[in-house]
């Protein structure tokens, strides 16, 4: 699934520097917080492509392709965004 958020109504947060530092440094930068705080809204500003493990359209299939065959999860432009 490739959908990459509207990038046009993002609000910039303190984290946003950090998280481009970390991504011109290293080839993944984990992001970690309690629910409804803005991983991924963050997250998915700082990508180019997205694959939403624990997205419920057509009966969470995506979980199911990851669990087939998991180099699934990592095609696509980076940096990718690999959400649960």
């Amino acid at each position: 699934m490739e959908k990459v958020a509207d990038k046009s109504r993002y609000k910039p947060r303190v984290i946003d520097a950090a998280v481009k530092k970390y991504l011109s440094a290293f080839g993944a930068v984990c992001i970690e917080g309690p629910k409804w705080c803005g991983k991924t809204w963050t997250s998915s500003f700082h990508s180019n492509s997205e694959f939403l493990i624990g997205d419920p359209s057509n009966n969470f299939q995506n979980r199911s392709l990851a669990e087939i065959s998991p180099s699934i999860v990592l095609e696509g432009a980076t940096p990718r965004l690999i959400d649960e």
